[in-house]
């Protein structure tokens, strides 16, 4: 599995964690970077896997959220 396959699985793996736990591997990569990383995975499933591509989705709008000032 290539790096970007292993971060994709590493962010998906973490939809359901606490805000705090989220944001350590999404400031690691970069913000920009998961959101780009998951914007394009969810392209690449539009359609083969609609519940992964809304995964994807969903996440990319949570960082948007916990990034976004207050």
């Amino acid at each position: 599995m290539d790096t970007e396959h292993r971060v994709m699985a590493e962010l998906l793996a973490l939809k359901d964690a606490p805000d705090d736990v989220l944001l350590d591997p999404v400031e690691a990569i970069g913000v920009t970077s998961a959101r780009s990383l998951l914007y394009d995975e969810a392209k690449r499933l539009r359609n083969t896997d609609q519940q992964a591509k809304l995964d994807c989705i969903a996440l990319m709008n949570r960082i948007n959220e916990l990034i976004r000032p207050a």
